[in-house]
């Protein structure tokens, strides 16, 4: 079987036309699958959407319990590195976050 040139027109056509065939459930369903991959993965940039979009919505409890204002790393609020009562200076958390300058 012969396939037309892989190039940007005919990629483009061919995401259309496929896309064209979906129930907006499925297209929801993919680009959310999408989204949750990309975060995961550290290439949707989580933290930059969140800033954009945390204002906008009505979030869950359990979401916005796991958000720590007093956690010592800057953007992190995880709560996985909750500052504990102990020896660890603020210069040693940068140390380990940035390395030695």
């Amino acid at each position: 079987m012969t396939y037309p040139e892989n190039n940007e027109k005919n990629r483009l056509e061919l995401a259309v036309k496929i896309l064209s065939s979906w129930s907006r459930e499925d297209l929801e369903d993919y680009i959310i699958r999408e989204f949750n991959a990309d975060y995961r993965d550290g290439l949707g940039c989580f933290e930059e959407h969140w800033d954009v979009f945390k204002d906008d919505f009505k979030w869950s409890e359990e979401l916005r319990a796991s958000m720590k204002k007093d956690c010592p790393n800057p953007g992190c609020h995880c709560g996985a590195c909750e500052k504990k009562d102990s020896d660890i200076e603020d210069w040693q958390i940068e140390d380990a976050l940035y390395g030695r300058r």
